[in-house]
């Protein structure tokens, strides 16, 4: 009996042992990283340890009903014990992240430009202190402050570091998915620090800086919403010399966060105005895995009486630039027309490594765009390979080059597409060029 009951208990761990090793390989495989999945055996081997230490007295138990609740303790207290140990081990990513970026050495950046901000109407104004105002584009950085990214959050700091020392900004924009949450791979869905952290790093570096959502930054997946986001925002705020660009009053229409800003001249002309929009998550109640949204109608409005009022200001038609995540269908048809050879694309810069991955439907804002005459470029991310610049029918459509680190499958030994988007800005004109990181 006691022969056949050690070989039941060989055959179960054995079992176990063969079912961790099989997950963790197979999605160290899938996902190109032996490291990211190490807590899988790790945590394994744990509650291993610790089902035997509360087993050892049972060897010589004898009264079968004592036996069954003595074996149920310690089921449920070697899974308590494990769930304790994984949370912290996750949650000490963050102290790690904080660390690092306590650790970098913020006094080498500056910058040419003032800023105001007019709280009737939320707008903040930008003025170039040069005859150039230098706008730097970030996308995609991903951080995810778990234990088992540290080494590829810090590996995305440090490129946004490298990257704006070496384009010298005045102005820097991010363009969504700041932050990832993905259990598979970070065994966490906190996006909550990872906010914090990266508002931390942008507002040490002092440099006047804005962002608009992407669509993993508040996903259903993740634990909070765009209030508690907000709430890190206006933290932040609260000191006089923060230099995030956070209006806390905002147009009243659909997204998380809408706003424009106002670019002048060093003589005080306006230059332009930058339209920071929020192109949502994805589409609500739909069944399809990736069915992304994208502008809403009310938002569209509100950007044409917006280019409208301002240019009624002015006396002359208004000149602006669009900063949003996720492309809208135009960018797909302006990459169909310059493969087939048609006059209404130019091509400018960069390569495209993946399909357009915009919205199913169509929004209307490109039309929009076109009608209004106004603006002259859109910049986006969100597809991590791309960082094509074309101009399609008058408008130049971009694609930054990203930060990514994790997001995709085996991306973190990718080089060519990571970097930044560095927009010059002139009295009478503007140039993009893109920011190579190669790390």
């Amino acid at each position: 009996m006691k022969i056949a009951n050690k070989k039941k208990t060989i055959i179960k761990w054995t079992a176990y042992w063969v079912l961790i090793l099989s997950v963790y390989v197979v999605l160290s495989i899938i996902w190109r990283s032996f490291s990211v999945f190490c807590p899988i055996p790790l945590l394994a081997a744990f509650n291993f340890t610790v089902r035997i230490i509360i087993g050892l007295p049972m060897i010589k138990m004898k009264n079968e009903r004592v036996l069954f609740w003595m074996k149920l303790t310690a089921n449920l207290l070697s899974i308590a014990a494990t769930v304790y140990v994984f949370n912290m081990i996750i949650r000490s990513g963050v102290q790690y992240n904080e660390s690092y970026i306590d650790s970098l050495d913020y006094s080498v950046f500056d910058h040419n430009s003032t800023v105001t901000y007019n709280r009737e109407n939320g707008v903040y104004t930008i003025r170039a202190e040069s005859d150039e105002l230098r706008i730097l584009q970030l996308t995609d950085i991903h951080i995810c402050s778990s234990i088992t990214t540290i080494g590829l959050d810090q590996k995305a700091l440090k490129a946004c570091y490298e990257i704006i020392k070496s384009a010298r900004p005045d102005l820097i924009i991010v363009t969504g998915d700041v932050v990832y949450t993905s259990p598979t791979k970070t065994f966490s869905k906190d996006n909550l620090n990872p906010i914090y952290q990266f508002c931390t790093f942008m507002n040490n570096i002092g440099i006047p800086w804005a962002m608009v959502y992407g669509n993993h930054d508040t996903e259903a997946i993740a634990t909070y919403d765009e209030k508690s986001f907000e709430g890190i925002f206006r933290h932040f705020m609260a000191d006089d010399n923060c230099p995030m660009l956070y209006a806390e009053r905002q147009p009243a229409v659909y997204g998380r966060y809408n706003q424009y800003l106002r670019l002048e001249n060093s003589d005080g002309s306006l230059n332009r105005i930058v339209f920071l929009m929020d192109t949502n998550d994805y589409v609500r109640d739909s069944i399809t895995v990736n069915d992304y949204d994208s502008i809403h109608k009310d938002q569209i409005e509100w950007y044409s009486e917006t280019i409208d009022a301002v240019s009624e200001e002015q006396g002359e038609p208004v000149k602006s630039f669009v900063f949003m995540h996720i492309p809208f269908r135009e960018f797909a048809d302006a990459k169909a027309a310059l493969d087939a050879g048609s006059t209404k694309a130019e091509y400018l810069f960069g390569k495209n490594g993946e399909k357009t991955s915009c919205p199913d439907h169509n929004s209307g804002f490109f039309d929009v765009i076109l009608n209004k005459n106004s603006t002259e470029a859109v910049f986006v991310g969100h597809d991590h390979l791309n960082n094509m610049g074309i101009k399609y029918m008058g408008v130049d459509l971009i694609y930054s080059k990203s930060i990514d680190y994790i997001a995709y499958a085996g991306i973190s030994n990718l080089t060519e597409q990571r970097g930044g988007t560095l927009i010059t800005v002139l009295p009478d004109k503007y140039k993009v060029e893109q920011i190579d990181y190669g790390q």
